[in-house]
């Protein structure tokens, strides 16, 4: 398949399906830091694209970026079948819930809350979770924090529910305070103070 005429772009379909994969999967990874570099001209050499072709993919990947940045910034693509048809529709995106300027965990959710982030960030890898499906005892505590603490948590695009950037920001908190070993009774961030119940 010839993507663009008088180019030295000629990916064959399933080569194109496979080289966009393997680039969603490498940028799937700055979830686990937003201040890494990814060395696309390293990685594209891997790939054994020219440097046609990796300038259309980036140019692809920030069109992409554009588009979910104004078109759909308040909204998500949603798949829909009806009569044997596809249709592609949209669906306003639930806002974060304001945040209370104190939050009150009990010893067990801010566990649990570690647990998840940790999770989310080292074995699910940005991905997000389906709360919707018959699952393990993880995604049972993620719905349930989800109803106590709803800022901490918002849902994006399929369904699937991903930490919001607060909730995200103070589990990446938690994490570094919890290799100290010490029991933690409050942390403040962006002006908003949580306060943890030690006595359980």
């Amino acid at each position: 398949m010839v993507l663009q005429n008088g180019s030295n772009i000629n990916f064959s379909t399933i080569n194109l399906v496979q080289v966009l994969h393997q680039i969603l999967e490498v940028l799937s990874k700055f979830a686990d830091n937003y201040n890494k570099k990814l060395n696309f001209s390293k990685f594209a050499d891997y790939l054994k694209l020219n440097p046609s072709e990796v300038e259309w993919i980036i140019s692809l990947l920030l069109s992409f970026q554009e588009l979910y940045e104004g078109t759909f910034k308040e909204y998500s693509l949603k798949k829909k079948i009806e009569n044997g048809q596809i249709y592609l529709t949209t669906e306003k995106i639930q806002k974060l819930n304001m945040i209370p300027r104190k939050i009150r965990m009990s010893q067990f959710h801010f566990n649990t809350f570690n647990d998840i982030i940790y999770y989310f960030k080292h074995v699910k890898r940005g991905k997000g979770f389906d709360v919707l499906s018959n699952g393990t005892d993880l995604l049972k505590n993620v719905k349930e924090l989800c109803d106590y603490y709803p800022y901490y948590f918002q849902e994006q695009k399929t369904g699937l529910i991903y930490p919001s950037e607060f909730g995200l920001k103070l589990g990446e908190l938690m994490l570094s305070y919890k290799k100290s070993n010490k029991n933690i009774e409050k942390i403040e961030l962006e002006n908003i103070e949580v306060l943890v119940d030690t006595s359980e």
